[in-house]
């Protein structure tokens, strides 16, 4: 299963690098919420919370943004209960890091 998700992430990418549009908030939610996880995963819409969160602030810089996209999954990755989320939340943070990428110099 976990080669499966691994797989389909990777296409998702690849093709969201083919579109041409700059990504957009409702891109890093949808593909948030798209993703399957792990059974012991519980937490999924907080964590897409967190990141939509993210992509609404405004930022001076790619960098700054993309630090915002890391200290989610660091703060997350802390908590006891969320390492069963580990894969969602490398996921989501690519894709919050393409949004900062598109959005920001």
């Amino acid at each position: 299963m976990l080669k499966k998700v691994l797989l389909s992430n990777i296409l998702l990418l690849f093709l969201a690098g083919c579109s041409g549009h700059t990504t957009s908030m409702q891109d890093v939610s949808s593909f948030c919420r798209s993703l399957a996880t792990e059974e012991l995963c519980d937490t999924q819409d907080s964590i897409c919370a967190k990141y939509s969160e993210i992509t609404l602030a405004p930022y001076k810089s790619a960098k700054e943004c993309r630090m915002s996209c890391e200290s989610v999954r660091m703060k997350m990755n802390s908590l006891p209960d969320k390492q069963d989320c580990l894969q969602l939340l490398q996921s989501v943070e690519e894709k919050c890091n393409e949004f900062c990428n598109s959005n920001y110099e």
